[in-house]
């Protein structure tokens, strides 16, 4: 079974229920994450070490870049709870998961029966139309502190609200916040393969025409959301406690 699951930030105890819930083998099927592994939550280099340990499959967030940015020096730190994380013997070796992380990856239908789907953090611009193009191109070369920092990283971990021209508002409430020229960016996506993403936890986990949104807050005391690609099902569990 291949399991798309939504933003951890940090929160190792309920990936841990989830992976009993499922009953997942590691011989046999594959956790996908929507990115934002670190951060938030109590236990980023925990949460980090288990998804490693499971195959450490996904794409980036915001929260992975900000981590990779403020290790390095790049960013200031701001609030976070990352110092088990900056502090671990293994610190070097989980960034370094971390930064090799795609942006967008398709992923194709696993079984007879089953749809595919792209895998992106927040969401794709409206522009975007021809998503393998773009996904070779984002995804190619060197994941240095330039490439963290550059307007496609950007527009895919951060985007919710958007103007039909890509620009971003800094919105983060749920779609019916966003105030004109803003609309949610699945408003303009047209294409036939479904988008599983995360990122917008206000909005919750919802299923869209063509979309499913799997971050339902998990690190706000909302449960842990996971997608079964293979029958197209969803398992949750109980989440954190509220750290906000």
């Amino acid at each position: 079974m291949r399991w798309v699951v939504g933003d951890l930030q940090g929160c190792a105890e309920p990936l841990e229920r989830l992976l009993e819930e499922i009953r997942f083998d590691r011989g046999r099927d594959e956790l996908w994450s929507v990115g934002d592994v670190v951060n938030r939550g109590p236990d980023s280099a925990k949460a980090l070490r288990l998804w490693k340990d499971v195959g450490a499959r996904g794409v980036l967030g915001n929260h992975d870049v900000y981590a990779l940015l403020a290790a390095s020096g790049t960013w200031p730190r701001k609030r976070d709870t990352l110092d088990d994380l900056f502090s671990a013997a293994d610190r070097d070796d989980l960034l370094e998961t971390l930064r090799r992380l795609p942006l967008l990856v398709h992923l194709p239908a696993p079984c007879n029966g089953a749809e595919d789907a792209w895998l992106v953090h927040a969401g794709i611009l409206p522009g975007w139309s021809d998503l393998e193009r773009l996904a070779a191109e984002f995804n190619a070369g060197t994941h240095d502190d330039a490439w963290l920092q550059s307007e496609s990283v950007s527009a895919a971990t951060r985007v919710r609200c958007c103007t039909p021209e890509g620009g971003l508002s800094r919105e983060t409430g749920p779609p019916d916040a966003c105030v004109e020229p803003y609309r949610a960016w699945d408003a303009y996506y047209s294409g036939e393969t479904r988008i599983v993403h995360g990122h917008w936890a206000r909005r919750g986990h919802y299923r869209g025409e063509r979309t499913i949104g799997l971050d339902s807050g998990c690190v706000y005391g909302g449960p842990l959301t996971a997608w079964c690609q293979d029958d197209d099902r969803i398992v949750q569990v109980p989440g954190n406690r509220d750290t906000r």
